[in-house]
């Protein structure tokens, strides 16, 4: 099946927000009604706002009947220069979600290979995520690897 991916900006909100709502009930079925609701609000200002300062890029993979089969979100964050005179460009990838009935096609493949090619145009350095156990052998094969200093974390 063939599958054309874009760049979502902000005239896709409600669509890539229904998507992020979508990836959290598949993560979180355990989660109510109520708390989903808050969470869309939320997530709704939260995208604005990163698609107005252009820190966010949203993928969607469409198959030719237009109808949407994958996401995924890239978070651009800057860091100050470290071994060079230029700053980092960091992308985090967020919500990389394909529809359970397409998964295991190579659907999510193609898609981190768009994304990978983009954050390259895009002048990105590094792509970073956090990778559930679904998608961690993808994450392998398309090329991340864990890091040997591993991140820590202080929840306040």
């Amino acid at each position: 099946m063939e599958i054309n991916f874009i760049k979502a900006g902000i005239e896709y909100l409600e669509t890539l927000v229904d998507l992020r709502i979508e990836f959290i009930k598949d993560i979180h079925p355990e989660y109510g009604n109520k708390l989903i609701k808050k969470i869309y609000d939320s997530t709704i200002k939260y995208f604005k706002e990163l698609f107005n300062d252009n820190s966010y890029i949203g993928f969607l993979g469409l198959n030719a009947d237009n109808q949407i089969i994958c996401t995924a979100g890239l978070l651009i964050s800057f860091f100050p220069p470290l071994n060079t005179e230029s700053c980092r460009k960091i992308g985090h990838i967020l919500n990389f979600y394909t529809k359970p009935e397409y998964r295991k096609k190579g659907y999510g493949m193609n898609l981190m290979n768009y994304i990978k090619k983009v954050a390259r145009e895009e002048g990105i350095n590094k792509l970073v995520l956090n990778a559930t156990k679904m998608g961690f052998s993808l994450y392998k094969k398309s090329g991340f690897i864990e890091p040997e200093d591993k991140a820590m974390i202080l929840n306040l």
